[in-house]
């Protein structure tokens, strides 16, 4: 055999590494054997306790102990009164009888009051009588306006979209946006040029944008101005625009 180095650890050999697996299955084998053939005992399950029965509380609410009263026999007791006599009703005098009424004597007659005769009121001075001022000459155009009817005949303002080519109003992006449509009616002071003086919303449709639209519409609009006769007054028109949502 040849010495064993030093520093140099022996491995096992074949027979020992044999051995030693043969002994490891011969002790798992007598393990085996032993649970096969020991009798194993269970534990057995515990019994349940039954539940006990239901308990009933009921609640009464004390009764009042009547107090005696106690009596203290050195306490100096009040002198009873004594009872008064009843006083028995006198008796009602018996009513006297009336005295019978004496005569009245008759009235004598009254004398009737002379008429007094009042005085004549003196005759007032009669002032002398003004003298009724004389009429104003009328101008010639008073003349003439009363002559021709037709000079005082008002005619009122007219309002047009297509007639007059006045352009119709956009609908407001945010409004289709949001599905609104109505109708704007509208009051308009027409000057005697023609234009728009003051716009009004006299029935709004519900919704600003609009109401909003029609009247910066309109406001940039020219009408028929209203007339007395001939000539070109101030006057109001109405309109009503309608905002319908495309198909």
């Amino acid at each position: 055999m040849k010495p064993n180095k030093p520093g140099r650890r022996r491995l096992p050999t074949r027979v020992e590494i044999a051995g030693i697996v043969v002994l490891s299955v011969l002790a798992h084998f007598g393990v085996w054997w032993l649970y096969q053939h020991s009798s194993i005992k269970y534990p057995e399950p515990l019994k349940t306790q039954q539940s006990p029965p239901p308990v009933q509380v009921t609640f009464t609410s004390p009764q009042p102990q009547e107090k005696v009263p106690t009596i203290d026999r050195h306490a100096v007791m009040p002198p009873k009164k004594k009872p008064k006599p009843e006083s028995k009703p006198e008796p009602k005098p018996k009513p006297e009888p009336k005295p019978e009424p004496e005569p009245k004597p008759a009235p004598e007659p009254k004398s009737k009051p002379e008429p007094q005769t009042e005085p004549k009121p003196k005759p007032e001075p009669q002032s002398e009588p003004k003298p009724e001022p004389k009429p104003e000459p009328r101008s010639s155009s008073q003349n003439r306006a009363n002559s021709n009817p037709r000079a005082n005949k008002i005619t009122p303002a007219v309002s047009g979209l297509k007639s007059l080519g006045n352009p119709p109003p956009h609908y407001p992006p945010r409004a289709l946006r949001r599905h609104e449509e109505g109708d704007v009616t509208l009051k308009i002071l027409v000057e005697p040029d023609g234009t728009a003086g003051r716009v009004t919303v006299v029935d709004s449709s519900g919704y600003s944008d609009l109401d909003n639209a029609a009247v910066e519409t309109v406001e940039k609009w020219h009408f028929v101005p209203a007339k007395r006769g001939d000539k070109p007054i101030r006057g109001y028109a109405l309109q009503t625009i309608s905002f319908n949502l495309p198909d």
